[in-house]
Protein backbone atom coordinates (compact mmCIF):
# COMPACT_ATOMS: atom_id res chain seq x y z
CA UNK A 1 0.00 0.00 0.00
CA UNK A 2 1.49 3.37 -0.51
CA UNK A 3 2.33 6.07 1.57
CA UNK A 4 -0.84 8.37 -0.44
CA UNK A 5 -3.32 5.76 -0.37
CA UNK A 6 -2.56 4.98 3.68
CA UNK A 7 -3.15 9.05 4.22
CA UNK A 8 -6.14 9.17 1.92
CA UNK A 9 -9.28 7.76 4.74
CA UNK A 10 -7.84 9.79 7.52
CA UNK A 11 -8.11 13.20 4.55
CA UNK A 12 -11.35 12.15 2.95
CA UNK A 13 -12.80 11.95 6.48
CA UNK A 14 -11.30 15.27 7.77
CA UNK A 15 -12.62 16.72 4.90
CA UNK A 16 -16.59 15.47 5.19
CA UNK A 17 -16.16 16.13 8.89
CA UNK A 18 -15.67 20.03 8.37
CA UNK A 19 -17.85 19.86 5.53
CA UNK A 20 -20.36 18.12 7.80
CA UNK A 21 -19.82 20.90 10.74
CA UNK A 22 -20.47 23.60 8.74
CA UNK A 23 -23.32 22.71 6.86
CA UNK A 24 -24.73 21.59 10.44
CA UNK A 25 -23.94 25.05 12.18
CA UNK A 26 -24.97 27.28 8.99
CA UNK A 27 -27.97 25.13 8.18
CA UNK A 28 -29.57 25.35 11.45
CA UNK A 29 -28.25 28.81 11.41
CA UNK A 30 -30.32 29.87 8.52
CA UNK A 31 -33.08 28.19 9.65
CA UNK A 32 -33.19 29.56 12.74
CA UNK A 33 -33.52 33.13 11.00
CA UNK A 34 -35.97 32.23 9.10
CA UNK A 35 -38.19 31.13 11.78
CA UNK A 36 -37.35 33.72 14.25
CA UNK A 37 -38.27 35.90 11.13
CA UNK A 38 -41.40 34.66 10.56
CA UNK A 39 -44.55 35.93 12.76
CA UNK A 40 -45.89 32.56 12.81
CA UNK A 41 -46.40 30.35 16.14
CA UNK A 42 -45.19 27.07 14.79
CA UNK A 43 -41.68 28.51 12.80
CA UNK A 44 -39.40 27.49 15.53
CA UNK A 45 -40.64 23.40 14.09
CA UNK A 46 -38.12 24.15 11.28
CA UNK A 47 -34.81 24.70 12.64
CA UNK A 48 -35.53 21.56 15.39
CA UNK A 49 -37.16 19.16 11.78
CA UNK A 50 -33.99 20.51 9.73
CA UNK A 51 -31.65 18.84 12.42
CA UNK A 52 -32.83 15.24 11.64
CA UNK A 53 -31.54 16.04 8.48
CA UNK A 54 -28.41 17.75 9.03
CA UNK A 55 -27.29 15.60 12.02
CA UNK A 56 -26.97 12.58 9.84
CA UNK A 57 -24.08 11.88 7.46
CA UNK A 58 -27.02 10.50 4.93
CA UNK A 59 -26.85 12.01 1.37
CA UNK A 60 -29.10 15.10 0.17
CA UNK A 61 -32.85 13.66 0.29
CA UNK A 62 -33.33 13.36 -3.20
CA UNK A 63 -36.54 15.00 -5.03
CA UNK A 64 -39.05 11.45 -4.21
CA UNK A 65 -38.01 11.32 -1.12
CA UNK A 66 -38.28 15.17 -0.39
CA UNK A 67 -41.94 14.81 -1.55
CA UNK A 68 -43.22 11.56 0.24
CA UNK A 69 -41.57 12.56 3.37
CA UNK A 70 -43.90 15.90 3.48
CA UNK A 71 -46.56 13.83 2.13
CA UNK A 72 -46.84 11.24 4.32
CA UNK A 73 -47.04 13.95 7.28
CA UNK A 74 -49.60 15.43 5.44
CA UNK A 75 -51.34 12.28 5.38
CA UNK A 76 -51.00 11.83 9.27
CA UNK A 77 -51.90 15.20 10.17
CA UNK A 78 -54.87 14.57 8.20
CA UNK A 79 -55.84 11.51 9.69
CA UNK A 80 -54.93 13.00 13.43
CA UNK A 81 -57.76 15.52 12.45
CA UNK A 82 -60.17 12.81 11.88
CA UNK A 83 -59.75 11.03 14.21
CA UNK A 84 -60.39 13.87 16.56
CA UNK A 85 -63.82 15.27 14.82
CA UNK A 86 -65.13 11.66 15.25
CA UNK A 87 -63.93 10.05 17.88
CA UNK A 88 -62.58 12.40 20.37
CA UNK A 89 -66.12 12.57 22.54
CA UNK A 90 -66.28 9.25 23.01
CA UNK A 91 -63.36 8.23 25.75
CA UNK A 92 -63.97 4.37 25.59
CA UNK A 93 -62.96 4.16 22.05
CA UNK A 94 -61.10 6.47 21.55
CA UNK A 95 -58.38 5.98 24.09
CA UNK A 96 -58.36 2.33 23.51
CA UNK A 97 -57.65 3.04 19.33
CA UNK A 98 -55.29 5.26 20.63
CA UNK A 99 -53.45 2.62 21.80
CA UNK A 100 -53.36 0.20 19.01
CA UNK A 101 -52.48 2.99 17.23
CA UNK A 102 -49.59 3.87 19.44
CA UNK A 103 -48.36 0.11 19.66
CA UNK A 104 -48.50 -0.34 15.53
CA UNK A 105 -46.43 2.64 14.94
CA UNK A 106 -43.74 1.70 17.62
CA UNK A 107 -44.08 -2.23 16.24
CA UNK A 108 -42.63 -0.15 12.79
CA UNK A 109 -40.13 0.93 14.83
CA UNK A 110 -38.82 -1.86 16.62
CA UNK A 111 -38.80 -3.11 12.73
CA UNK A 112 -36.20 -0.33 11.18
CA UNK A 113 -39.14 2.44 10.23
CA UNK A 114 -37.82 5.52 9.68
CA UNK A 115 -36.98 7.40 12.85
CA UNK A 116 -37.80 10.60 10.89
CA UNK A 117 -41.40 9.18 10.05
CA UNK A 118 -42.06 7.87 13.13
CA UNK A 119 -41.57 11.20 15.15
CA UNK A 120 -44.02 12.63 12.74
CA UNK A 121 -46.53 10.14 13.24
CA UNK A 122 -46.43 10.35 17.24
CA UNK A 123 -46.58 14.67 16.95
CA UNK A 124 -49.69 14.55 14.57
CA UNK A 125 -51.33 11.72 16.85
CA UNK A 126 -50.81 13.21 19.81
CA UNK A 127 -50.83 16.63 19.37
CA UNK A 128 -53.34 17.53 17.17
CA UNK A 129 -56.67 15.82 19.10
CA UNK A 130 -55.38 17.00 22.49
CA UNK A 131 -55.15 20.50 20.81
CA UNK A 132 -58.63 20.09 19.80
CA UNK A 133 -60.14 19.18 23.35
CA UNK A 134 -59.22 23.39 23.77
CA UNK A 135 -59.99 24.69 20.20
CA UNK A 136 -60.87 23.19 17.17
CA UNK A 137 -60.01 26.28 15.56
CA UNK A 138 -56.54 25.99 16.93
CA UNK A 139 -56.01 22.68 16.33
CA UNK A 140 -56.82 23.15 12.77
CA UNK A 141 -53.86 25.70 12.65
CA UNK A 142 -51.76 23.08 14.24
CA UNK A 143 -52.78 20.84 11.11
CA UNK A 144 -51.73 23.56 8.60
CA UNK A 145 -48.67 24.58 10.67
CA UNK A 146 -47.10 21.16 11.18
CA UNK A 147 -46.88 19.77 6.66
CA UNK A 148 -45.90 23.78 6.06
CA UNK A 149 -43.15 23.50 8.33
CA UNK A 150 -41.87 20.75 6.65
CA UNK A 151 -42.13 21.84 2.90
CA UNK A 152 -40.17 24.33 4.37
CA UNK A 153 -37.74 22.59 5.94
CA UNK A 154 -37.03 20.09 2.74
CA UNK A 155 -36.91 22.96 0.58
CA UNK A 156 -33.67 24.55 3.04
CA UNK A 157 -31.90 21.04 3.35
CA UNK A 158 -31.58 20.85 -0.46
CA UNK A 159 -30.12 24.50 -0.29
CA UNK A 160 -27.97 23.80 2.57
CA UNK A 161 -26.64 20.66 0.06
CA UNK A 162 -26.70 22.52 -2.65
CA UNK A 163 -24.26 24.94 -0.93
CA UNK A 164 -22.06 22.64 1.14
CA UNK A 165 -22.40 19.46 -0.92
CA UNK A 166 -20.93 16.31 -0.20
CA UNK A 167 -17.66 16.22 -2.37
CA UNK A 168 -18.12 13.85 -4.89
CA UNK A 169 -15.01 11.73 -5.64
CA UNK A 170 -15.21 10.54 -1.96
CA UNK A 171 -18.99 10.56 -1.04
CA UNK A 172 -19.39 6.36 -1.82
CA UNK A 173 -16.45 6.02 0.61
CA UNK A 174 -17.06 8.42 3.41
CA UNK A 175 -20.51 7.42 4.12
CA UNK A 176 -19.25 3.59 3.81
CA UNK A 177 -16.74 4.59 6.39
CA UNK A 178 -18.57 6.74 8.28
CA UNK A 179 -22.49 5.03 8.50
CA UNK A 180 -22.78 1.94 11.21
CA UNK A 181 -24.23 -1.36 10.39
CA UNK A 182 -27.28 -1.54 10.52
CA UNK A 183 -28.59 -3.38 12.97
CA UNK A 184 -30.59 -6.78 12.23
CA UNK A 185 -33.94 -6.77 12.35
CA UNK A 186 -35.62 -8.48 15.72
CA UNK A 187 -37.74 -11.59 15.28
CA UNK A 188 -41.59 -10.58 15.22
CA UNK A 189 -42.17 -11.97 19.09
CA UNK A 190 -39.03 -9.30 20.10
CA UNK A 191 -40.69 -6.55 17.90
CA UNK A 192 -44.18 -7.35 19.87
CA UNK A 193 -42.46 -7.21 23.03
CA UNK A 194 -41.27 -3.90 22.77
CA UNK A 195 -43.51 -2.29 21.06
CA UNK A 196 -45.99 -3.73 23.99
CA UNK A 197 -43.63 -2.02 26.22
CA UNK A 198 -42.91 1.36 25.01
CA UNK A 199 -46.84 1.56 24.71
CA UNK A 200 -47.04 0.60 28.34
CA UNK A 201 -44.91 3.71 29.07
CA UNK A 202 -46.85 6.13 26.58
CA UNK A 203 -50.16 5.20 27.20
CA UNK A 204 -50.77 6.00 31.09
CA UNK A 205 -49.39 9.67 30.36
CA UNK A 206 -51.76 10.20 27.54
CA UNK A 207 -54.94 9.09 29.57
CA UNK A 208 -53.72 11.80 32.42
CA UNK A 209 -53.43 14.36 29.31
CA UNK A 210 -56.92 13.25 27.94
CA UNK A 211 -58.84 13.23 31.22
CA UNK A 212 -57.27 16.35 32.98
CA UNK A 213 -57.00 18.06 29.28
CA UNK A 214 -53.77 19.30 30.32
CA UNK A 215 -52.50 20.98 26.93
CA UNK A 216 -50.86 23.52 28.66
CA UNK A 217 -47.84 21.36 29.23
CA UNK A 218 -48.25 18.74 26.23
CA UNK A 219 -44.50 19.18 25.32
CA UNK A 220 -44.05 16.77 28.49
CA UNK A 221 -46.18 13.85 26.61
CA UNK A 222 -44.91 15.12 23.30
CA UNK A 223 -41.25 13.95 24.99
CA UNK A 224 -42.44 10.99 26.58
CA UNK A 225 -43.68 9.44 23.10
CA UNK A 226 -40.74 10.49 21.44
CA UNK A 227 -38.26 9.43 23.90
CA UNK A 228 -39.77 5.96 24.34
CA UNK A 229 -39.69 5.03 20.85
CA UNK A 230 -36.12 4.84 21.55
CA UNK A 231 -35.64 2.27 24.12
CA UNK A 232 -32.36 1.70 23.16
CA UNK A 233 -31.40 5.05 25.08
CA UNK A 234 -34.29 4.82 28.15
CA UNK A 235 -34.25 0.87 28.50
CA UNK A 236 -32.89 0.93 31.54
CA UNK A 237 -30.89 3.53 34.52
CA UNK A 238 -27.50 3.43 33.01
CA UNK A 239 -28.18 3.89 29.32
CA UNK A 240 -30.82 6.54 30.54
CA UNK A 241 -28.11 8.34 32.35
CA UNK A 242 -26.87 9.62 28.74
CA UNK A 243 -30.71 10.65 27.87
CA UNK A 244 -30.39 13.06 30.61
CA UNK A 245 -27.13 14.03 30.10
CA UNK A 246 -28.39 15.38 26.71
CA UNK A 247 -31.19 17.14 27.62
CA UNK A 248 -30.17 18.45 30.94
CA UNK A 249 -26.87 20.16 28.82
CA UNK A 250 -29.20 21.09 26.15
CA UNK A 251 -31.33 22.71 28.62
CA UNK A 252 -28.10 24.79 30.35
CA UNK A 253 -27.42 25.91 27.29
CA UNK A 254 -30.52 27.19 26.74
CA UNK A 255 -30.83 29.31 29.70
CA UNK A 256 -27.51 30.75 29.12
CA UNK A 257 -28.73 31.46 25.43
CA UNK A 258 -31.41 33.13 26.65
CA UNK A 259 -29.58 35.21 29.46
CA UNK A 260 -27.81 36.52 26.65
CA UNK A 261 -30.46 37.82 24.78
CA UNK A 262 -32.03 39.70 27.72
CA UNK A 263 -29.03 41.81 27.53
CA UNK A 264 -28.49 42.09 23.51
CA UNK A 265 -32.09 41.79 22.46
CA UNK A 266 -31.31 41.75 18.81
CA UNK A 267 -31.91 39.71 15.83
CA UNK A 268 -28.43 39.90 14.62
CA UNK A 269 -27.20 38.74 17.53
CA UNK A 270 -29.48 36.09 17.96
CA UNK A 271 -28.06 34.61 14.75
CA UNK A 272 -24.64 35.07 15.40
CA UNK A 273 -24.85 33.23 18.68
CA UNK A 274 -26.92 30.58 17.33
CA UNK A 275 -24.36 29.63 14.74
CA UNK A 276 -21.36 30.03 17.09
CA UNK A 277 -23.84 27.48 19.39
CA UNK A 278 -24.14 25.11 16.16
CA UNK A 279 -20.24 25.23 15.68
CA UNK A 280 -19.18 24.25 18.95
CA UNK A 281 -22.09 21.43 19.09
CA UNK A 282 -21.50 20.41 15.50
CA UNK A 283 -17.86 19.72 16.15
CA UNK A 284 -18.22 17.42 18.77
CA UNK A 285 -21.55 15.66 17.13
CA UNK A 286 -19.26 14.74 14.10
CA UNK A 287 -16.05 14.09 15.99
CA UNK A 288 -16.72 10.28 16.42
CA UNK A 289 -16.31 10.12 20.07
CA UNK A 290 -18.47 7.85 22.15
CA UNK A 291 -20.71 10.62 23.43
CA UNK A 292 -20.66 12.63 20.55
CA UNK A 293 -24.88 12.00 19.93
CA UNK A 294 -25.39 13.89 23.42
CA UNK A 295 -24.36 17.11 21.27
CA UNK A 296 -27.05 16.63 18.52
CA UNK A 297 -29.72 15.75 21.36
CA UNK A 298 -28.63 18.47 23.51
CA UNK A 299 -28.36 21.22 20.48
CA UNK A 300 -31.83 20.02 19.28
CA UNK A 301 -33.29 20.82 23.07
CA UNK A 302 -31.70 24.44 22.63
CA UNK A 303 -33.44 25.36 19.37
CA UNK A 304 -36.72 24.11 20.76
CA UNK A 305 -36.50 25.94 24.09
CA UNK A 306 -35.35 28.64 22.50
CA UNK A 307 -37.33 28.64 19.29
CA UNK A 308 -40.78 27.98 21.11
CA UNK A 309 -39.94 30.79 23.76
CA UNK A 310 -38.69 33.77 22.13
CA UNK A 311 -41.01 34.19 19.18
CA UNK A 312 -42.87 37.39 20.15
CA UNK A 313 -43.71 35.98 24.03
CA UNK A 314 -43.99 38.66 26.62
CA UNK A 315 -43.58 36.18 28.94
CA UNK A 316 -40.47 34.39 27.51
CA UNK A 317 -38.21 34.81 30.75
CA UNK A 318 -41.15 32.23 32.56
CA UNK A 319 -41.36 29.71 29.73
CA UNK A 320 -37.64 29.25 29.23
CA UNK A 321 -37.40 27.70 32.53
CA UNK A 322 -40.58 26.06 32.31
CA UNK A 323 -39.70 24.18 29.00
CA UNK A 324 -36.47 23.15 30.56
CA UNK A 325 -38.43 21.89 33.33
CA UNK A 326 -40.71 19.94 31.54
CA UNK A 327 -38.36 18.46 29.29
CA UNK A 328 -36.23 16.94 32.07
CA UNK A 329 -39.67 15.62 33.45
CA UNK A 330 -40.36 13.66 30.27
CA UNK A 331 -36.84 12.21 30.08
CA UNK A 332 -36.81 11.93 33.87
CA UNK A 333 -40.39 9.66 33.75
CA UNK A 334 -39.27 7.66 30.26
CA UNK A 335 -35.49 6.49 31.96
CA UNK A 336 -37.23 5.74 35.09
CA UNK A 337 -40.83 3.56 33.14
CA UNK A 338 -38.13 1.61 30.95
CA UNK A 339 -35.31 0.74 33.91
CA UNK A 340 -38.51 -0.19 35.61
CA UNK A 341 -39.95 -2.52 33.16
CA UNK A 342 -36.49 -4.28 32.80
CA UNK A 343 -36.06 -4.50 36.53
CA UNK A 344 -39.30 -6.45 36.66
CA UNK A 345 -38.01 -8.91 33.46
CA UNK A 346 -34.94 -9.47 34.55
CA UNK A 347 -35.51 -12.37 37.01
CA UNK A 348 -38.33 -13.75 34.49
CA UNK A 349 -35.84 -14.07 32.27
CA UNK A 350 -32.90 -15.57 34.26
Amino acid sequence: MSADSAVAPAAVSTELRTLRVMRYAVGSTITMAVAMGIDWQLSFLVPVLSLSFLATPDPCPTLKQGTTFVAIIAIAVLAAVLLARWLLAFPFVYVPFVGLVLFRIFYAKAGGESPLLIMWLLIALVVIPLVALLSPDIAIFVALGIPIGAAATVALIWLFYFIFPDPEDVTAAALAASAPAPPPAPAPRERFRIAAETTLVVMPVFILFYTFKWTGSLLILVFIALLSSQPGFAKNYKAGGALVLGNVIGGAVAIVFFELLVLMPEYVFLILLTLLTGLIFGTQLFSGKKLAPLFGMAFSTVLLIIGSTTSGNAEAGAKVYTRVIQILVAVVYVVVAFGTIEAFRKPKES
